[in-house]
């Protein structure tokens, strides 16, 4: 419980950090609105690339975890 609240409560703090930079900055409201809710929209392309990376890296590593836990199960 005590990890589900700090999740929420950092990602609040997040957000809430993202939309006073984009009012100190001076964005339209609704601008700020639709860039918080929706990221996905203003990546340029090298974002997307790195975001791409992480899955991989993240589905790479879960699968060799996978993949060794399997080879000890069969071991003993």
């Amino acid at each position: 419980m005590k990890q589900f609240f700090v999740a929420v409560l950092l990602a609040f703090g997040m957000l809430s950090f993202m939309v006073l930079l984009d009012l100190k900055l001076g964005v339209a409201p609704k601008g700020i609105i639709w860039k918080t809710i929706n990221p996905f929209r203003v990546m340029e392309p090298a974002e997307y690339i790195i975001l791409f990376l992480f899955i991989l890296f993240f589905l790479i590593q879960a699968l060799f975890s996978f993949i060794k836990k399997k080879q000890q199960g069969n071991q003993a």
